[in-house]
């Protein structure tokens, strides 16, 4: 049965009910951007439906209606609307130029189950939880959300605070798809043909039937989501989308909102966006009328890469030792400060010009948020951790997340042990902080004291080298992809062509000599110590199978006007190899390495810096009884 869809204003029953505007102001405690916490809870939520079967795509649309499809939908949408004092659907309809910002996942689930409250669901009860409840919590086990008040991001994001939604799911073992749409607002009293009456403030458009709103369902519902333009979920694939009707983006124009939402979903959505197993959980897409928004890849972000790194070695286990209790898995790396600010997006987080923070995340892998600990001892180093809670306190801290999922705050736990144990973890952490900000002097083969942050504005800290295809660039230790063209005897190099550095990207950068000996570069060279010196440690395999020499140069690189220093003053120290070290844990002490190539086996060459300068490292590796 096909019927014109119209809106019906939810009534307070006998027993009253919750007020709309109560919906509206319960995330009102976060500091966030109401874009950031319209990326945060979506994809939350896209996260929480997804289906298993592969990655969750979401994607993020704003476009104009089109003349000819406006008049679409004031003709649909205005059936029965509430007048304008209630809500302010009618005045954003009336706009010359109508705007809709669109959310969809598929890989997802959509929204099934029962379509009405009062029907106990055996399975899934997804349509009600998103439509019809607010505020109940759900089941915890690898899911982001534990309550039902992250939907109202989107109706926080529609001037009109309305929005439609155009689901598939699964029904009964069968496809079937359902749109409906609801607004938010304020409660109020009016008089009716019944006679004086309270709302609540919430309105549903559908199909109206026995004094409530169901959606369109089926073909019917397909029918009016094409006539509104709503991009079509592929076939046979379940999914949902979100339309926000007129977006708020506050002093920001529509340009500036869309990449404001891309640099949001990277410092947020980081971790879901690192490949496992060749592709990521998540891939992310931005569209503003019809014109694709780069979303960047974490690794191309120089403030957001020393998470990466941090979250690639979480090699330090955050427990409860009395109790034998682990409590999650804690990584940090200190580099060079990037130059230049992050995003706003970013500031907004916390993060400013230098980085001292941890990126807090539970086991599902989304960003709570970045504490801030004390500043590196250093203008010019910084540290960069995260913790990742352990899946058996993944509900104390869940439990402490406010509803907009952006802190942790441990005193609100009711339970004692609980609370203890999570106060114990961020206790920990702090410690961890401390201890990554102070200074890390060691002493070098000379006697001297080389510290592993920055000494100075020009030659700020330790740098060393990474690849670019078929040649070596030099890349500071926060893996600042600046390409200084090759190294002085080297072979050739495309300056523009330059290694993405993140030592969780599947492709690594390979050197190919000029006889096909080829030396793969496996991550950032990093900070280490061997026998009480300080050093640089770089690692890397040899790709071709058969005997192979490796030689590294050395260089003192200096700031971008004065280029690389070849000869050294009179009695400085330079750079110097202190080995090789293989996958056993052996040195090697020479000033090359001969070994066989082909067989997977992870080598490392370990560098003593010259005091107070910017090292440069390239290697070569040639075939026996020839040059590359």
């Amino acid at each position: 049965m096909t019927t014109t869809p119209r809106w019906l204003s939810e009534s307070y029953g006998p027993g009253g009910g919750g007020a709309a505007e109560g919906i509206l102001r319960h995330l009102d405690a976060t500091e966030l951007d109401p874009l950031t916490l319209l990326v945060r809870e979506s994809a939350q939520n896209s996260w929480d439906a997804r289906t298993g079967d592969g990655p969750v795509d979401y994607r993020v649309e704003l476009r104009s209606l089109s003349p000819t499809e406006a008049p679409i939908w004031r003709d649909l949408l205005l059936e029965n609307a509430p007048t304008t004092e209630h809500l302010e659907l009618r005045a954003s309809l009336a706009r010359p130029v109508i705007r809709v910002l669109t959310v969809t996942d598929t890989g997802t689930k959509g929204l099934g189950g029962p379509t009405r409250a009062d029907v106990v669901a055996d399975g899934d009860s997804d349509f009600v939880s998103f439509v019809r409840k607010t505020g109940s919590s759900q089941d915890l086990d690898s899911r982001g959300g534990t309550y039902g008040y992250g939907k109202v991001v989107f109706h926080l994001a529609s001037k009109p605070h309305t929005v439609l939604v155009h689901t598939r799911c699964r029904a009964s073992g069968r496809l079937e798809t359902r749109l409906i749409g609801w607004a938010v607002n304020e409660s109020y009293s009016t008089d009716t043909v019944e006679g004086p009456k309270t709302f609540t403030g919430r309105h549903y458009w559908g199909r109206v039937q026995d004094g409530y709103v169901e959606p369109l369902v089926g073909e019917e519902a397909d029918e009016v989501a094409r006539r509104l333009g709503l991009r079509a979920l592929p076939e046979g694939e379940t999914g949902t989308t979100v339309a926000v009707i007129e977006p708020g983006f506050g002093e920001r124009d529509d340009a500036e909102a869309m990449r404001w939402i891309a640099d949001a979903i990277v410092w947020n959505l980081w971790p879901k966006m690192l490949p496992e197993g060749g592709q990521p959980p998540m891939r992310f897409s931005i569209t503003y009328d019809g014109t694709d928004v780069p979303v960047p890849r974490p690794s191309e972000v120089p403030h957001l890469r020393p998470f990466l790194w941090a979250h690639g070695g979480m090699n330090v286990l955050i427990e409860h030792k009395t109790r034998k209790r682990p409590l999650g898995r804690f990584g940090v790396r200190k580099f060079i400060a990037p130059p230049g600010k992050p995003p706003r997006a970013a500031q907004e987080a916390g993060i400013g010009g230098r980085l001292h923070h941890t990126c807090l995340m539970r086991p599902v892998d989304l960003v709570v948020k970045y504490l801030e600990g004390p500043p590196f001892f250093e203008e010019h180093g910084g540290y960069a951790a995260v913790f990742r809670a352990d899946k058996g306190m993944d509900r104390t801290f869940a439990l402490s997340e406010p509803a907009s999922h952006d802190n942790w705050m441990v005193d609100r736990l009711q339970d004692l042990d609980e609370r203890r144990l999570a106060k114990h973890a961020l206790k920990k952490i702090a410690d961890e902080m401390k201890a990554a900000s102070g200074p890390a002097a060691v002493v070098n083969n000379a006697g001297d004291g080389v510290s592993l942050a920055g000494m100075s504005k020009m030659m700020a800290g330790l740098m060393a080298g990474a690849p670019g295809l078929g040649g070596s660039a030099v890349f500071p230790a926060t893996g600042d992809t600046r390409s200084p063209g090759p190294a002085s005897g080297s072979p050739g190099t495309d300056a523009s062509n330059t290694w993405e550095a993140g030592s969780n990207l599947p492709d690594r950068p390979v050197t190919h000599g000029r006889r096909g000996a080829r030396l793969r570069y496996l991550d950032e060279p990093f900070h280490d110590t061997v026998d009480g010196r300080a050093v640089l440690v770089q690692r890397f395999e040899l790709v071709d199978i058969g005997k192979q020499t490796v030689r590294s140069r050395l260089a003192v690189a200096l700031n971008d006007a004065l280029g690389r220093e070849g000869e050294p003053p009179r009695g400085a120290f330079v750079p110097t190899v202190l080995g090789w070290r293989s996958d056993t844990g052996e040195i090697h002490r020479s000033d090359e390495l001969s070994a066989e190539g082909g067989d997977g086996r992870v080598w490392a060459l370990i560098v003593t810096p010259a005091p107070d300068t910017v090292t440069e490292i390239v290697m070569v590796s040639e075939r026996k009884g020839g040059d590359v």
